[in-house]
């Protein structure tokens, strides 16, 4: 199956301290942006440029350089933690350009353990798409799908089970408690 994997994402970018040698540079990418009420929020999104020429150029950036970022989501083999794996990235000159935009497509996981939850911003079922190649092997990619106002989105969850096909779009998201990253889903089929 070819699987769709693409987020295009700009913010500041956060330098992160280097404990270890790995062979790409570890980073975040600040995104803020405005909510219905006005207030501003702040997503530490986490990042590894894995191509040494984009590497370089990131390394190279002083803290707060406004960029736009290009690339796939992966979880760690490790920790399971979802970053960004970055393939493209450039300076932008205009730091209000807001883009924050991801689609994917997989299977259907089912997260038995805290599947669904609460923040300040509604009610979640949470789910991963799980994607496979014989090179990589299994990455599982949290999503999050918050009630909406018709509740159409969770209704179409609900109506999926373990390893249905599915494809999700949405946005790039950093829980406030954890700071983990998610997949905050805008649509999903």
């Amino acid at each position: 199956m070819n699987y769709i994997n693409t987020v295009t994402l700009s913010g500041l970018i956060h330098h992160l301290s280097r404990r270890k040698e790995h062979n790409y540079f570890p980073f975040s990418v600040r995104h803020e942006s405005t909510w219905s009420d006005g207030t501003t929020r702040k997503d530490f999104l986490n990042a590894r440029a894995f191509p040494e020429d984009v590497q370089e150029k990131l390394r190279a950036l002083e803290e707060n350089t406004p960029i736009l970022v290009k690339g796939v989501l992966r979880s760690s083999k490790g920790s399971g933690e979802l970053y960004l794996a970055v393939l493209e990235a450039e300076v932008l000159n205009d730091p209000a350009q807001l883009t924050n935009n991801v689609t994917l497509s997989g299977f259907v996981h089912v997260i038995k353990a805290q599947s669904e939850g609460e923040t300040g911003t509604g009610r979640y079922t949470r789910f991963a798409v799980r994607q496979e190649d014989q090179e990589r092997g299994r990455d599982f990619i949290v999503v999050r799908v918050y009630d909406d106002d018709g509740g159409d989105m969770r209704k179409i969850l609900s109506g999926k089970n373990d390893n249905d096909p599915v494809k999700v779009e949405g946005a790039l998201r950093s829980s406030r408690g954890s700071g983990v990253n998610y997949v905050r889903c805008g649509k999903i089929e």
